[in-house]
C-alpha cells in the first residue's frame, strides 16, 4: 500500500511540474498579448493603414486602381487589406478593428510555425526558445506602436517563418515539406508587399550559403516558392493594373523619388543610430562565443532592412520597423544566452551583465516612441465632429496626408478626392524652386501641378464636400518663390479662393488646419 500511494505521489509531483512548466512558458506569452490589446487602445490609428482602409473600400464599392484613385504605391499595399475591410463589411465591424485582430492573429500564427521550426530543429536549447518567444511575441505586437499594421509591420510577421527556417539550414537542419512552403509563401508576400524586402531575404540566405559553405542553399524549395510567388505577381499588375506601370511609375519617378533626405541624413538619422548600438551591443556580448546561426540570420536580415531603409531615403519611422524589431529580438536573446553561459559556469552578474540589460531597455523604449510619432488631429477632430453633418464628405488641401486620415475615419465621414493629399504637388513644387532641373522636367512638373490643381478644384466643384481642411501651417508649399501655407497659395488662386468664398465659410482652426463648411446656399 504504501509503494503505491508512493508511486501516487511521484505522479502527481511530476504533473505539478509540467503544469508549472507549461505555466512559465505561456503566462508571459499571455500577458504580452495582454499588453499589446491594452496599447492599441491608447496608440493613434496610423494614417497610412487608414488611407489605404479608405482606398479598399472605394475598391470594393467598384472603383479602380490608378484610374479613379490615384496612389503611389504598387497594388499589393491596397490589397493586402481588402480581406479585412470585406469580413468587417460582412460581420458589421468597423475595418480598424478588423485589421487589427488579422493583424495580431497572422503574428500568433506566424509565431506558432517559425517556433515549431525551433524546437523540431533544436538550435535553441529551452529557456533560450521561451525567451526567443516572447521577444518575437514583443516585437511583433508592442513594439510597433503606432505602425502596427502598416506593411512593413505585416511583411515581417510573413517573413518570420522564412528566417527561422534559414536559421535551420544554417545549423544543418533538413527541413520537412510543410516547413519549405510556408516558408516561401511568406517570404514570397513580403517581397510583393515591397520589392526591396528581397535585400533582407537575401543577405539572410547568402549567411546560410556561406556558412555551410553551399550555393545548393540558395536553390532550395522555399526559395523557388517565393521567387514564382513574386514572379506570378508581377505579371498580375502588368495585366491588371497596367497603369500603374504607364502612368504612375513615370510619376514616381519624377516627382516622390528626387525628394529623399541625403545620405548623411539616412546614415545619422535616429533608428539607424538605435540599429547600431543594438548591434555592437550584440557583437561585445557574442565576442569569444562564436556566433550561433540564430544571431546571424537575425543581423543579416536586419541588415538587408536596414539597407531598405537607406536607400528609401524618406526617414519615416514605420519604415525602420522591420531592422529595428530583429536587431532588439537578437540583442534579447544575446543577453540571454550570455547568462546561461554564465550560470553554468557559476558566475554571478557583472558589469557588462547589468550595461547589457540597461542598452536593451534604452533601444526598447526610445525605439517604441519612435515608432508611436505621429501627427495628432484630436482637437480638428473633434471640431469636424461637432460642426459637420453626419457622415460628412470631406477633402483636404495639403500635402500631409496625415491631416485628412484617420481624421475622416473617426467622424465616419466619407473621402471625396482621388488621392489622400496633395503631396503631388508639393514634391513637384519643392524641386521646381528648388533649382537644379532641366527645362523638360521642369515642364513636366509644372504639369502635374496644374493637373492637381485642376483636379482639386473639379472635385470641390462637382462633390460639394461638407468640409473642406486647407493646412494653415507656414512653408508647405511655394508660393511666388517663398514658403507659405497652403491657405495662402488657396488666397492667391483666384479660381480656388472664388469657389470656396461662394460657397464655404470658416469655422474654426484647429492642429493647424483651418476648417471650412458649406453654407448650403
Amino acid at each position: 500500500m504504501s509503494v503505491v500511494t508512493a508511486q501516487t505521489g511521484d505522479d502527481g509531483l511530476a504533473v505539478s511540474a509540467r503544469r508549472f512548466d507549461a505555466l512559465r512558458n505561456w503566462l508571459p506569452l499571455a500577458l504580452i498579448v495582454a499588453a499589446a490589446i491594452a496599447v492599441r487602445h491608447f496608440v493613434g490609428a496610423n494614417t497610412d493603414v487608414s488611407w489605404e482602409i479608405t482606398l479598399a473600400e472605394k475598391v470594393l464599392d467598384g472603383q479602380r486602381l490608378y484610374t479613379d484613385l490615384i496612389e503611389l504605391n504598387p497594388p499589393a499595399s491596397t490589397l493586402l487589406y481588402l480581406p479585412a475591410v470585406a469580413l468587417a463589411r460582412a460581420l458589421g465591424l468597423a475595418p480598424e478593428i478588423m485589421v487589427d485582430a488579422l493583424v495580431l492573429i497572422g503574428a500568433l500564427v506566424s509565431l506558432a510555425i517559425a517556433g515549431d521550426i525551433v524546437r523540431r530543429y533544436r538550435f535553441l536549447d529551452g529557456r533560450q526558445n521561451a525567451m526567443a518567444a516572447a521577444l518575437t511575441l514583443a516585437a511583433l505586437t508592442i513594439l510597433p506602436a503606432q505602425t502596427f499594421g502598416e506593411r512593413e509591420h505585416v511583411a515581417l510577421i510573413a517573413v518570420l517563418p522564412a528566417l527561422a527556417l534559414l536559421a535551420a539550414r544554417a545549423n544543418g537542419s533538413r527541413p520537412l515539406p510543410w516547413h519549405c512552403l510556408v516558408a516561401g509563401v511568406g517570404a514570397g508576400v513580403t517581397v510583393c508587399i515591397k520589392p526591396h524586402f528581397a535585400l533582407a531575404i537575401g543577405c539572410a540566405a547568402a549567411f546560410s550559403a556561406l556558412h555551410r559553405r553551399s550555393w545548393r542553399l540558395l536553390l532550395v524549395p522555399e526559395n523557388w516558392i517565393a521567387a514564382a510567388i513574386a514572379v506570378a505577381y508581377g505579371i498580375c499588375v502588368v495585366v491588371f493594373y497596367p497603369a500603374f506601370l504607364t502612368d504612375v511609375m513615370p510619376l514616381v519617378a519624377d516627382v516622390y523619388l528626387p525628394v529623399r533626405l541625403s545620405l548623411v541624413q539616412s546614415l545619422l538619422d535616429t533608428p539607424v543610430m538605435l540599429w547600431t548600438g543594438a548591434v555592437l551591443m550584440i557583437l561585445a556580448l557574442r565576442r569569444g562565443a562564436g556566433f550561433h546561426p540564430v544571431f546571424a540570420v537575425l543581423l543579416t536580415a536586419s541588415a538587408g532592412f536596414a539597407a531598405a531603409y537607406v536607400i528609401q531615403g524618406k526617414g519615416w519611422p514605420y519604415q525602420s520597423y522591420p531592422m529595428l524589431a530583429l536587431a532588439l529580438i537578437a540583442l534579447g536573446l544575446a543577453i540571454v544566452c550570455r547568462r546561461s553561459a554564465a550560470e553554468r559556469s557559476g558566475e554571478g552578474y557583472d558589469f557588462k551583465d547589468i550595461g547589457a540589460a540597461v542598452a536593451f531597455c534604452f533601444i526598447a523604449i526610445k525605439s517604441f516612441a519612435w515608432l508611436d510619432l505621429a501627427v495628432q488631429d484630436r482637437a480638428a477632430t473633434a471640431m469636424v465632429g461637432r460642426i459637420a453633418p453626419p457622415h460628412p464628405s470631406i477633402t483636404l488641401i495639403s500635402d500631409d496626408v496625415a491631416l485628412g486620415h484617420p481624421l475622416v475615419r473617426a467622424v465616419q465621414g466619407r473621402w471625396i478626392s482621388r488621392v489622400g493629399s496633395l503631396w503631388i504637388m508639393e514634391d513637384a513644387a519643392i524641386q521646381r524652386f528648388g533649382g537644379g532641373v532641366d527645362a523638360a522636367k521642369d515642364r513636366r512638373l509644372a504639369a502635374y501641378m496644374e493637373a492637381g490643381r485642376r483636379q482639386l478644384i473639379g472635385e470641390i466643384r462637382d462633390s460639394k464636400p461638407d468640409i473642406v481642411l486647407i493646412d494653415d501651417r507656414a512653408g508647405r508649399i511655394v508660393v511666388d518663390n517663398h514658403g507659405a501655407s497652403w491657405s495662402e497659395w488657396v488666397n492667391a488662386d483666384r479660381d480656388l479662393s472664388a469657389l470656396l468664398a461662394a460657397n464655404y465659410r470658416e469655422v474654426g482652426n484647429a492642429d493647424g488646419l483651418a476648417i471650412f463648411k458649406r453654407d448650403g446656399r
